[in-house]
């Protein structure tokens, strides 16, 4: 006989809730217990990654704004002895100063001067990192209507200046070191009017690969940015169709050039940062 108000189907649910509640908990702590190593780890990488940088001579060329700059803070801040050289460098010392440290040099730069390339790697002696983030001043225009001097100019700085700096500084690279160029979404996805920016972007991704090769120890990559804050309005409406919904921000790109700088297995990469923009 029952007694007065004993309802099985209460207790049964009870019995059932407290299951579910010992199997939440459990869950729970396993799962706070791969957070906290996850963070341990992300922890210890970071460390890695400022140790491996710590006291290393690190040369942005273009390093006075944009990428270039937001590169050089980055590894400033992680104890590198960070060199800038572009053709307003010394200009902006002051202001570089306050941007990136008190520590940093600049130096007065033009990578399309042969005789500038010579004088830069004279004052530098060894270097351990070589960052390039040249942007050459062409406008986006049809191909039909594409200055052809302006085109020649473009690639005169960006790649066979990349070319000719590369080839004028690798010996002076300290073994573990690196050369990361700059390319662009140009070289990744097809743009009306970026025709010139396209062809250079991808004869320095093909450069990349082959001198990984050819310059073996040494690490050869490429960073490939997509777009990047501040655009125009137009640029950041379609910036909400990438799969991330948003144009980039230069930090962002530049802890792209920070891992390829630490991670001593990649080589021949070009490392796409483009918040999937080259997949719409």
């Amino acid at each position: 006989m029952r007694s007065r108000g004993f309802k099985p189907s209460v207790f049964y649910n009870r019995r059932i809730q407290n299951e579910i509640n010992l199997a939440s908990m459990d869950y729970l702590y396993k799962q706070c217990h791969y957070i906290n190593i996850n963070v341990a780890v992300l922890l210890e990488r970071g460390m890695e990654m400022e140790k491996s940088l710590k006291d290393k001579k690190i040369l942005v060329v273009g390093g006075s704004s944009g990428i270039g700059l937001a590169v050089a803070k980055f590894v400033y801040k992680l104890g590198a002895k960070v060199v800038i050289a572009s053709r307003s460098a010394v200009i902006r010392h002051d202001a570089l100063v306050g941007d990136v440290g008190e520590r940093i040099q600049t130096v007065s730069f033009d990578i399309a001067s042969a005789h500038e390339i010579g004088s830069l790697l004279d004052a530098m002696r060894k270097i351990d990192h070589l960052v390039i983030a040249v942007r050459p001043d062409i406008k986006p225009a049809l191909f039909q209507e594409t200055d052809f001097d302006s085109a020649r100019e473009a690639f005169e700085s960006k790649f066979w200046g990349s070319y000719r700096l590369i080839q004028a500084a690798w010996n002076q690279i300290n073994p573990g070191g690196s050369i990361i160029m700059t390319t662009g979404i140009a070289g990744e996805k097809v743009f009306k009017g970026s025709s010139t920016m396209g062809i250079i972007n991808n004869a320095l991704e093909t450069l990349c690969r082959s001198l990984a090769v050819e310059l073996a120890p040494i690490r050869v990559n490429a960073v490939s940015p997509g777009f990047v804050e501040p655009k125009s309005r137009e640029v950041q409406e379609r910036a909400l169709q990438f799969p991330i919904q948003r144009l980039a921000t230069k930090e962002e790109i530049a802890r792209a050039y920070v891992y390829l700088m630490t991670n001593d297995y990649v080589t021949g990469t070009t490392m796409v940062v483009d918040g999937g923009a080259r997949l719409i």
